[in-house]
């Protein structure tokens, strides 16, 4: 489709529900705390991820959660 946008030439900010860095990293918090306590729960057998996949998700999660909360040191 090669409709024309539409741009206004106002901002808008007003609009957009903006995510914080600090909302972003309460909700990594939640999701490694669930993924931590999926994993303490005997195995699923219908489960869509493999244990390995979960463990690596929840590695990746904490990895991510680091970095961030690590004040960049020049």
């Amino acid at each position: 489709m090669d409709e024309p946008i539409e741009q206004h030439p106002e901002d808008d900010w007003v609009d957009q529900d903006l995510l914080t860095r600090d909302l972003a990293g309460d909700l990594l918090d939640r999701e490694i705390a669930a993924e931590q306590a999926r994993l303490a729960e005997p195995e699923v057998p219908d489960s869509l991820l493999s244990r390995a996949d979960r463990e690596r998700r929840l590695a990746a999660m904490i990895a991510v959660r680091d970095r961030h909360r690590t004040p960049n040191v020049l």
